[in-house]
């Protein structure tokens, strides 16, 4: 037979990518120390994301569906009556769905058996325990959340008994993300809120001893419940701690019964928890979480459940996501079909040809706080593809298909520097990437004025901070000059002809207009100020209110020519001494000079001098200048000396 040649020509097709094309969850194995991707938002045993019994309030992101599955294994002696030895097991299946970007809500469904040998049966087995809950938060700062959830819980009866208990849950929820102050990424988390069931009015509370009261879960006691707790994402596991109390309110004399017939505090009987346990994302979308709770609370009171010494769970988490962004359905990624070839002599063995592609998962974030950055733009360079944007709360983004090896992607957003970084993409293997985008510094806008009596005045204006800029107005720009400057703290000092100088300290903030006017005033025509061996001396005193640090108004000229002596002369440091005379009390005069140096000191600063060049002491009537004998020896020793230290 004569070989026949065939061949099929490339064809391109536009496909929906599958949900599961690249996990929401990717393993967090080989992430930075201090990645975002680190962070969990798994299902807790009650259903809403959180830590074991201590809820979160970063619900993560709209359209994701979580799923839980959690058992329990307690073995205790002695517990919850001395000789008695208890067993529980209880597993729990719960989901929960984000809806709407502030609102996530949970259904949690629990059973449980537990074998006592002073119970009867030993053997008590609960069934269909449904919690349902709602939980609306918001962020309210970078880095913190906080809300309010609701849960509704169903109780089973007894034995026989077909009726159904009821209960509901209110607390407010907190979460502080602390990673952009510390330095170890760690998320903190805060629960208040009052539990209220209707579990004792199941059973008769005379029918029951404490081990059947436990096994069965009575509580005869709304409870306020108090919870914190502490995790750390780090790139292999997330460790974590928590604390809980549910302290029982409405008992009649703060007092219960004990399984003896003994009176105990009802606060002695509050249960208390501390968990410990670690979170593992090492399979993509899945999280498995190992736990210990132990038991704090060693009294037990009838009506009031009790805690056991210790508690091991174990649960699977699956993050499924049903979007393959944030925001919509999959989107349309157009797929090349590699050419297939019929050769000739065609050999049976000869695989056909795989579409050689791949996508970009990763999270964008800003690169000096490491908090997630929403509606960034992130496109493949020379590329038609258009562009996808990270995701509300998390700051993900998900490529399109893209051909393996290296590709450049492009990332844009306002009030940021752009970004390009290169990815090499392997054949089916999802890249995870992070991208860090630098703040874009805008400098600030500063509108300067120098005045005298309303009239402009030609002067120089001297900054000295994260930069040193001089400035020099003519007396027609004097009233209305533009300068820009990066953002940072600056002294300015400004200088004319035939005017005192002054200084100012000035915070600058990123892109923000400032006003900076200096009204002078001109020069004195008899100076009462000098300079003068390491000294600035007064030909005036300063002078206060008799017996008090309270300056006189006819001291502000002097003032006002020292602080023109420190700009002029570039005085870096100067100290302020206060002196008095030998009458009156020893302790009150060396007060009283502190006092008054303190007082030039802030009147200085209150002119414009930085409190960084300023310090005050007193030494009372130490260190006299002259003979205490006679009135003008006496006023001459009360005084306020300007020294200049020693560099």
């Amino acid at each position: 037979m004569t070989p026949i040649a065939v061949e099929r020509t490339t064809v391109v097709v536009t496909e929906t990518a599958p949900a599961g094309a690249a996990p929401h969850t990717p393993s967090t194995v080989g992430n930075p120390w201090r990645s975002p991707g680190n962070l969990r938002h798994t299902a807790t045993p009650t259903g809403g994301v959180g830590l074991l019994r201590v809820a979160g309030s970063d619900v993560g992101r709209r359209g994701l569906l979580r799923l839980s599955l959690a058992g329990d294994l307690a073995s205790n002696d002695d517990f919850p009556v001395q000789g008695a030895d208890n067993s529980r097991t209880a597993g729990t299946f719960a989901l929960s769905f984000v809806p709407l970007d502030f609102l996530e809500v949970s259904l949690a469904y629990t059973a449980s058996a537990n074998t006592n040998t002073r119970s009867s049966p030993n053997l008590i087995q609960a069934f269909g325990d449904v919690t349902v809950g709602a939980r609306a938060t918001k962020q309210w700062l970078p880095g913190l959340w906080a809300g309010a959830d609701l849960r509704v819980m169903t109780f089973s009866g007894v034995g026989s008994q077909s009726q159904v208990a009821f209960g509901f849950s209110p607390r407010a929820v907190a979460t502080y993300d602390a990673s952009g102050v510390l330095p170890l990424p760690l998320r903190a988390h805060a629960n208040l809120g009052l539990l209220v069931d209707g579990t004792g009015s199941l059973v008769d509370a005379s029918r029951l001893n404490a081990a059947e009261e436990y096994a069965l879960g009575i509580n005869r006691y709304p409870r306020l419940s108090v919870g914190f707790g502490v995790e750390a994402p780090l790139p292999l596991a997330t460790p974590f701690i928590e604390y809980g109390l549910a302290s029982p309110l409405g008992v009649e004399g703060g007092q219960l019964v004990a399984p003896d017939g003994t009176l105990v505090p009802a606060g002695s009987v509050a249960p208390q928890v501390l968990g410990l346990g670690v979170k593992v994302t090492a399979l993509p979308n899945f999280t498995f979480t190992a736990a210990a709770e132990l038991g704090l609370t060693r009294q037990v009171g009838r009506g009031v459940t009790p805690v056991p010494p210790f508690n091991l769970l174990l649960a699977a988490s699956l993050n499924v996501d049903p979007l393959v962004q944030a925001g919509g359905p999959p989107a349309a990624v157009p797929v090349a079909r590699e050419p297939m070839r019929v050769a000739s002599t065609p050999s049976p063995t000869q695989p056909a040809a795989v579409a050689q592609t791949s996508q970009v998962s990763g999270v964008v974030v800003d690169a000096k706080t490491r908090q997630p950055l929403s509606g960034v733009l992130v496109a493949v360079v020379d590329s038609t593809l258009p562009p996808v944007a990270s995701a509300p709360r998390d700051g993900r983004f998900l490529t399109y298909s893209l051909p393996s090896g290296p590709v450049k992607l492009s990332v844009q957003k306002e009030g940021y520097l752009p970004l390009v970084q290169e990815v090499l993409l392997k054949a089916g293997e999802p890249s995870t990437v992070e991208l860090a985008l630098v703040p874009e510094v805008k400098p600030a806008l500063l509108a300067l004025a120098v005045t005298s009596k309303r009239k402009p005045v030609a002067a120089t204006l001297a900054f000295e901070g994260p930069g040193r800029r001089q400035v020099s107005l003519s007396q027609g720009d004097a009233a209305s000059q533009k300068l820009q400057l990066p953002a940072g703290r600056y002294v300015v000092e400004v200088t004319a002809p035939g005017f005192l100088a002054q200084t100012r300290g000035v915070q600058v903030t990123d892109g923000a207009t400032l006003d900076l006017a200096f009204d002078l005033e001109p020069e004195p025509k008899q100076w009462l100020v000098k300079r003068d061996n390491g000294k600035l001396e007064l030909t005036q005193p300063l002078r206060f209110v008799d017996g008090k640090a309270v300056l006189l108004p006819d001291s502000q000229p002097v003032l006002a020519q020292v602080v023109d002596l420190v700009v002029r002369t570039g005085i870096k440091r100067l100290r302020i001494e206060g002196h008095t005379d030998n009458q009156g009390d020893k302790a009150a005069n060396l007060a009283l000079s502190k006092e008054r140096a303190r007082a030039v000191a802030e009147a200085l600063v209150k002119a414009g001098l930085e409190p960084a060049r300023l310090e005050s002491e007193g030494f009372g009537d130490t260190r006299p200048v002259a003979p205490n004998l006679t009135p003008r020896g006496r006023e001459l020793n009360r005084r306020v000396e300007f020294v200049l230290p020693e560099p």
